[in-house]
C-alpha cells in the first residue's frame, strides 16, 4: 500500500465492495422461472391428458374435435415448454456477464434503478 503523505493508504480512498444487486434480482428470477416452468408443465401436460388423445384419455371432452384440439395443444404445449426453458440459460448467460462485487455506490444506484424499473 502506498503512503499519499498524509498517513493513508492509497487503498483508504477505494470504496468497499458488496454483492451486485442485479445478480441478486436475476437469481431470484432464475429460481422463480425454475419453479414457474415445472407448474406449467405440471399444468399443460394435464389439460392436454384431459381431453381428446383417441379415447384413451380424454376425461372432460371426448370425439375427433377432441382428438384434434387435443393433438394441436399437445404440440403447442411442446413448443412453448421449449421457449420456457430457453429463458433460465439466458437468465444463466446475463449472471455470468455481470460482476459479482460492486462498489457500494454503484450499489446504491442500481438499487434506485431497479426501484424506478419496477414502480
Amino acid at each position: 500500500m502506498a503512503d499519499d503523505g498524509k498517513g493513508k493508504g492509497k487503498d483508504a480512498d477505494e470504496e468497499p465492495q458488496v454483492e451486485n444487486p442485479y445478480v441478486a434480482r436475476l437469481e431470484t428470477l432464475k429460481t422463480n422461472l425454475v419453479d414457474e416452468v415445472k407448474e406449467l408443465k405440471k399444468c399443460l401436460k394435464t389439460a392436454t391428458q384431459d381431453v381428446g388423445g383417441g379415447g384413451k384419455t380424454g376425461k372432460s371432452w371426448v370425439g375427433k374435435t377432441a382428438d384434434k384440439w387435443h393433438d394441436e395443444a399437445q404440440g403447442n404445449r411442446g413448443r412453448l415448454i421449449r421457449e420456457l426453458e430457453k429463458l433460465i440459460p439466458a437468465v444463466e448467460a446475463r449472471i455470468k456477464e455481470l460482476p459479482p462485487k460492486v462498489s457500494a455506490s454503484t450499489a446504491r444506484m442500481m438499487h434506485k434503478e431497479m426501484q424506478y424499473m419496477y414502480r
